[in-house]
């Protein structure tokens, strides 16, 4: 949702007649919030509601998932490259952590599927850890790279497609919303000029999607549909994604985490200034490469806290981690509110002097109690809460 969007065909005004070949075209519109929010408008050449069969499926650990039942209040530390998983894009799919608000996962898959997903519970991000190649979506193909983050807004079909290596994503699944903070936005709707990003960072589809016997295969197409944590998927005798065009403000979009604008002060500023999504009771940053505080006595490693109103969560993604020992890539911290935690011992004091960050990694902050599941446990390294025990130096 960063400004109006077209692609393909439309009429000159919605709801009226527009034809192809002569044959009536069924308009759609994909709307939020009712009908008082951002809307976009389609236009099928076969109806979508022409299915013909609704089955049942469920894949444990992504839906349905266990939550771990007894979870003493702690730092945790869980580490992703223990989690093998094979599969396609949804086979491949494990939920880690969650609340109400939002569900924090990883997918590893090792093959492309035929089948495609909506989700209906929510707006998922995707952050591409590795790997590239493109998203097919209902409204377009949106290639991807590595350390994308790929928008999916909830009830939008799409696959992923790729070549070469197998990727692995991070997905945040907002249970209300995921955007962009709305302190970006002027009252016009446009990104301000004092953002962390501008409009041209980010991208949109390129072209509408087109059927592939070859790569979408032969009827009946598989439309997986995730409402209420239970799959459903609904069969259809012709592709169910062919449409002419659309315009509206709702759309997946890319934006590759190498071009956000980080900020640098005098002294260290707090996490805040690396917000870069937002949703309902969380927000979500990015952490890359900048120079550090200027001040001739500043520390530039992260003061020590107790966030008593929000977890944070921290998912480690290249370079050199200043504040953190026996962490690596791939590592997800979980520090619970109300719990100290801040830089292992010996990095605080080593970090004086330095006057660049090469980490990069994303964090989520949220509202609400961060809960692991049984899958996020088993991949846990376990006495990660007692690695700040060793004294300053040792």
């Amino acid at each position: 949702m960063i400004q109006r969007h077209t692609l393909g065909k439309i009429p000159p005004q919605p709801h009226t007649a527009f034809y192809e070949d002569g044959k009536l075209l069924m308009e759609h519109c994909h709307t939020r919030e009712g009908f008082d929010g951002a809307f976009s408008i389609l236009y099928y050449r076969i109806p979508p509601t022409d299915e013909n069969a609704v089955e049942m499926i469920t894949i444990p650990g992504f839906c349905p998932f266990e939550k771990l039942e007894e979870q003493p209040l702690h730092r945790r530390h869980a580490v992703t490259l223990k989690l093998k998983l094979s599969g396609d894009f949804l086979d491949a799919r494990r939920t880690l952590m969650f609340n109400s608000d939002v569900h924090i996962g990883m997918a590893k898959p090792s093959k492309t599927s035929t089948r495609f997903l909506t989700n209906g519970d929510g707006d998922e991000l995707y952050f591409a850890y590795k790997g590239s190649g493109r998203f097919e979506t209902l409204l377009g193909v949106l290639p991807f790279k590595e350390h994308d983050y790929i928008h999916i807004p909830r009830g939008i079909p799409y696959r992923i497609h790729w070549e070469g290596s197998n990727p692995e994503f991070l997905i945040f699944e907002g249970r209300g919303f995921i955007d962009i903070p709305k302190e970006y936005r002027n009252r016009y709707g446009q990104i301000t000029m004092y953002a962390p990003f501008c409009q041209r960072d980010f991208r949109l589809p390129e072209n509408l999607l087109e059927y592939s016997e070859a790569l979408h295969g032969k009827a009946p197409y598989h439309l997986v549909v995730k409402r209420e944590d239970q799959l459903t998927v609904h069969l259809h005798q012709h592709f169910p994604y062919d449409l002419v065009g659309w315009d509206g403000y709702v759309y997946p979009f890319a934006f590759n985490m190498h071009d956000f604008h980080p900020k640098t002060g005098y002294i260290h500023l707090p996490p805040t200034t690396h917000t870069h999504f937002a949703g309902n009771q969380f927000v979500v940053c990015s952490f890359v490469p900048r120079h550090v505080d200027f001040a001739p006595q500043a520390i530039p490693c992260p003061y020590g806290h107790a966030s008593v109103h929000m977890d944070e969560v921290l998912f480690y993604v290249a370079g050199n981690f200043t504040s953190r020992k026996g962490i690596d890539s791939g590592s997800m911290s979980l520090h619970p509110a109300g719990i100290p935690h801040g830089p292992h011992p010996g990095t605080y004091e080593a970090s004086i002097g330095q006057k660049k960050t090469s980490e990069l990694a994303v964090m989520c902050d949220t509202y609400k109690q961060l809960y692991m599941t049984k899958v996020g446990h088993d991949i846990e390294d376990k006495d990660y809460h007692l690695t700040w025990i060793e004294k300053e130096g040792g």
